[in-house]
């Protein structure tokens, strides 16, 4: 019987520390990913910073002539109608979303921003250009 007792401690005493490992390895990567540094999303119009927002904040944002401006998520070049000509304005579209930006449209002549694609948290050596409107995205 004392036997029975022993074993039943063994297993109790294993599960502790087991919980107590498990419980620490989450903690720890929960930690690690709340406190990494916080990584903003730069765009510059020629020599000037025009916005500067979170990589984690979700949203969508209407560079037009210099000026960017925050607008609904589901706001397209055609939706913007003759605003978006570009003999009216020069007019990119940049979208933040789960730790990504990039330039889903642009009414630029060569569309280079927009088939660069996206930058990550983890992946953003490359900078966005857009020239014929003289954008630059980058992630600092």
């Amino acid at each position: 019987m004392q036997e029975t007792v022993k074993k039943k401690r063994n297993i109790i005493v294993i599960a502790v520390i087991a919980a107590i490992i498990v419980i620490s390895f989450v903690a720890m990567l929960v930690i690690r990913k709340t406190s990494g540094p916080r990584l903003d999303v730069v765009v510059q119009y020629g020599d000037q910073e025009i916005l500067r927002v979170p990589l984690s904040k979700d949203a969508m944002y209407k560079i037009e002539d210099g000026r960017a401006i925050e607008v609904p998520k589901d706001t397209t070049l055609a939706s913007l109608g003759e605003e978006a000509y570009p003999s009216q304005h020069d007019v990119n579209l940049l979208e933040i979303k789960d730790g990504e930006v990039w330039v889903p449209e642009s009414n630029c002549s060569n569309q280079v921003c927009v088939s660069i694609g996206k930058l990550s948290g983890s992946d953003y050596d490359f900078p966005i250009t857009c020239l014929p409107h003289g954008i630059i995205v980058v992630i600092e």
